[in-house]
């Protein structure tokens, strides 16, 4: 494999350990949800191996992750938060509240553990 295909493969396997993070999904339901082992799925985090596009396919269709941001890093639109909560329902807020908290509780406990806490 080249310097540069290798580099990509790191790049875009940080880009999906990030989303899995912000999914609070495990790599074991990574793996299921992608149909590959679990060492496998390690591998692709760790840019040993690279995404096919049909495991980008399933990443965007199962768990909305575009496939925009995992090849470059760019997101296609930016959210406005105040745009979102200004045009949603009192459930539709919840929601985002409860998946918010979710979110900062799953980089707290991912620090712990990277810090061996």
């Amino acid at each position: 494999m080249s310097r540069s295909k290798k580099f990509e493969n790191v790049e875009i396997g940080r880009r999906l350990r990030e989303c899995r993070i912000n999914l609070g999904l495990s790599q074991a339901r990574m793996a299921e949800i992608l149909d590959v082992t679990d060492d496998h799925y390690r591998k692709l985090e760790s840019g040993n191996t690279g995404l096919t596009i049909g495991k980008i396919r399933i990443l965007f269709e199962k768990l909305q992750i575009e496939p925009t941001y995992l090849l470059t890093g760019k997101q296609s639109e930016e959210m406005d938060l105040d745009k979102y909560l200004a045009n949603c329902t009192a459930q539709q807020s919840n929601a985002l509240f409860a998946r918010s908290l979710q979110y900062f509780w799953n980089m707290v406990q991912e620090r712990k553990t990277e810090e061996g806490q």
